[in-house]
């Protein structure tokens, strides 16, 4: 629920301001998810005992330091407005996966259960790019795991080879020839 309210705030931003403030946006975003995770910044944002304005200053003055654009003060104003103070890290999720699908550029996961070298990442990495059509930065994450997984998930792109199902198909394959 929560990411469907963000996209929607998101999309107004995007619509409203050109990329370059965004861009600076994304970096006070990403202060205030940090900050969301804090459980004493939390207590605070959920307190009904707090007003929204004291909630509001203590963001932009004791957690960005002054440094907010007017516009971005105004957006944390509506959103202390509509009780939703709880985004940050949403909007900073979705934030910056709009900019990087502006820039065509997109976070690609690697799961495997043997570690490999950055060479093999970066050939990886520029092999996938040329066939999408977009510069992949890839991660790697290394799991028990009898197979090999990439995915990238702004595109909705998985690829994957699982031992184990590799050898069930094979079996039923054999099985169905009698």
């Amino acid at each position: 629920m929560k990411d469907l309210i963000a996209k929607r705030y998101v999309k107004a931003l995007a619509f409203s301001l050109p990329q370059k403030e965004l861009e600076e946006i994304v970096a006070l975003l990403e202060k205030l998810a940090v900050a969301n995770s804090i459980p004493k910044f939390r207590d605070i944002i959920e307190s009904p005992y707090v007003t929204s304005t004291q909630k509001v200053d203590f963001i932009l003055k004791g957690i960005l330091d002054n440094t907010a654009s007017a516009k971005f003060v105004n957006f944390v104003k509506v959103l202390a407005e509509h009780k939703r103070l709880d985004l940050f890290e949403e909007l900073h999720r979705e934030l910056s996966s709009h900019l990087a699908a502006l820039n065509k550029e997109y976070i690609a996961k690697l799961i495997v259960n043997d570690s490999y070298e950055d060479s093999m990442l970066q050939e990886i990495e520029s092999k996938f790019s040329k066939k999408l059509g977009v510069n992949l930065l890839l991660k790697q994450q290394v799991v028990e795991n009898a197979g090999i997984k990439l995915v990238v998930e702004d595109l909705g792109v998985e690829v994957s080879f699982s031992q184990e199902k590799f050898i069930n198909d094979l079996r039923n394959h054999i099985l169905k020839a009698f």
